[in-house]
């Protein structure tokens, strides 16, 4: 059974621990261009708008059975100036209930994100 909430933000939904921001060894603006380019490539995913300037992301998840639309925000802010950490929030625009969905596309996308900048870092490494 889900929790009978629509609104799920990374770090700040008692009823998902498990979902909580996500911290990455490269600078704020290269993240930010990898969050972007992930949610540009995820299924039923529009990308709204990206704010270089305050490091954020607006998009609308379709959901797939009755094509409900969420909207999801990513802001990305700096790690003590060693790297960058990712928030994210999933909420639905009807029902009191999204049955789980904001937070398996929040999973999904951090899931995502983070073979992208593993696979992004594995590519700078010398001698591989």
């Amino acid at each position: 059974m889900w929790p009978m909430i629509n609104d799920v933000e990374t770090g700040n939904t008692p009823e998902y621990p498990d979902i909580q921001p996500q911290t990455f060894p490269l600078d704020p603006h290269t993240t930010l261009e990898e969050c972007e380019a992930v949610a540009r490539t995820l299924p039923r995913w529009t990308v709204v708008t990206v704010d270089v300037a305050t490091r954020r992301i607006e998009a609308i998840y379709k959901t797939k059975i009755i094509g409900f639309k969420d909207d999801l925000s990513i802001w990305v802010i700096p790690d003590d100036g060693t790297g960058a950490v990712v928030n994210m929030r999933g909420k639905s625009r009807v029902g009191r209930s999204d049955m789980g969905q904001n937070a398996k596309t929040i999973r999904s996308f951090q899931a995502a994100l983070s073979a992208a900048v593993r696979a992004r870092t594995q590519r700078r490494e010398p001698g591989t």
